[in-house]
């Protein structure tokens, strides 16, 4: 017999979309109405951009000897895991973007206890936004404020339907709205990137720009917006840009990891300052669109606990909490790893350091991944919001809880991170 339940909160993406119904048969889940691919990967564990294909789930504990990975008890791993970091000089803590509310509080109180460094998933993205924030004065927006009111939407180095498939839908372009009832056709959208994607399709204006051309395209806005003379800039579409934002009634700008690479931090203190300048005159916010589904859960904790969102430093000689120093690999000579595949990530040269310099690798995951083919020590975990009920904050900030629908094998995150810091 079929067991359906309504309403449940996807942990695919940040978008947390709220209307999905799962219905199960037999112990499995059979059927999910509303759901992306990225959400698919996590109820039918299929890999997000090859739907046919399954992943391999990680059912028991390892530890790796001698270059071979070997089934141990749980409290086995548990030991040797707290043994690995234990002796580190410089432990690390990396990832946990993609963990539950009490998993990444669980985590921000090992690394504490171990008096390591964190380096959150999306560091490079998130803690300069919310620096930003402070500067410039900024606020945030919920979605559905979005969703009914904003006529003018611009995504900046960020294509939503690779990171929040229905972002689009649900909140931005495509949304039929309280005061957006024809959806796409109340609005203006356009879109700024390196590349051509698929937003051309049906924004209003899309700008295709040089590496180099992003700091002159904002220069350009600003003088034609703000500064009251013509715009000496060569990239096209300046000027029909600067007409789009000026006729906003109320306007969002959702920018992605394409902003925090090369020259990020001076094209996010440009975006910062456009939407500063343009939300004195009307209504404007301004936006990360991280695909990783807890990313702001974890911001807030930083910012809730230690007041900060840059990465947090517990070593003794840093000073509790004080994390505005980048955050070297080459000093690290222990990692646990949870909510993230850093080695899918990290640059080449820095994964190969890691690997000649033999740096042992704790890893918390429910699938096998680029990380966990590495770690010394592999602890599976439960899926949240599948198979364990959890706490996740969508992109703008909003609470919403994560149900657990099956029995698992393997225990939950917290439960994980709870257990080793037992050791210490």
């Amino acid at each position: 017999m079929d067991t359906v339940f309504e309403s449940v909160v996807c942990p695919g993406c940040s978008c947390l979309c709220d209307d999905l119904d799962v219905t199960l048969n037999d112990g499995g889940i059979v059927e999910v109405t509303n759901v992306c691919l990225w959400g698919a990967s996590k109820f039918f564990t299929t890999p997000k951009f090859h739907p046919q294909k399954e992943r391999r789930r990680l059912l028991h504990p390892q530890v790796r000897r001698q270059g071979k990975a070997a089934e141990v008890a749980y409290e086995a791993a548990l030991g040797q895991a707290a043994e690995i970091l234990t002796r580190a000089r410089r432990p690390l803590v990396y990832g946990l973007t993609n963990l539950g509310s009490r998993a990444q509080e669980a985590a921000l109180k090992l690394a504490q206890s171990l008096g390591a460094r964190l380096l959150p998933g999306d560091h490079a993205l998130m803690a300069p936004y919310f620096r930003r924030l402070q500067q410039q004065g900024l606020y945030w927006a919920p979605l559905e404020v979005i969703r009914d009111e904003a006529d003018t939407v611009l995504f900046w180095g960020v294509n939503p339907l690779h990171s929040a498939p229905r972002h689009v839908v649900r909140y931005a372009a495509f949304a039929r709205g309280r005061f957006t009832e024809r959806g796409l056709e109340d609005r203006r959208v356009a879109a700024v990137d390196l590349y051509r994607n698929e937003l051309a399709r049906f924004c209003y204006l899309f700008i295709e720009v040089a590496p180099d051309q992003e700091l002159v395209l904002l220069q350009g806005l600003m003088e034609i917006l703000f500064q009251g003379r013509k715009s000496t800039t060569r990239v096209p579409g300046t000027r029909r840009l600067a007409d789009l934002l000026a006729r906003a009634g109320y306007g969002v700008i959702f920018f992605g990891r394409g902003v925090s690479y090369s020259r990020g931090p001076e094209i996010l203190d440009g975006l910062a300052e456009l939407t500063a300048c343009l939300g004195a005159r009307t209504p404007f916010v301004l936006f990360p669109l991280s695909g990783d589904f807890n990313a702001a859960g974890l911001y807030h904790l930083l910012l809730r606990e230690l007041g900060s969102a840059e990465a947090p430093d517990f070593a003794a000689a840093a000073g509790e909490g004080v994390g505005a120093k980048a955050v070297d690999f080459s000093d690290a000579d222990a990692l646990l790893v949870a909510g993230a595949d850093l080695f899918w990530s990290l640059p080449e040269e820095q994964r190969e350091d890691l690997q000649r310099r033999q740096v042992p690798i704790v890893a918390l995951s429910p699938f096998a991944n680029h990380t966990t083919v590495k770690a010394q020590v592999i602890l599976p975990v439960a899926l949240a919001g599948v198979e364990a009920a959890d706490v996740a904050y969508r992109l703008d900030g909003l609470p919403l809880g994560l149900k657990k629908l099956l029995p698992a094998a393997c225990p939950p995150d917290h439960q994980v991170l709870r257990d080793l810091q037992l050791f210490f």
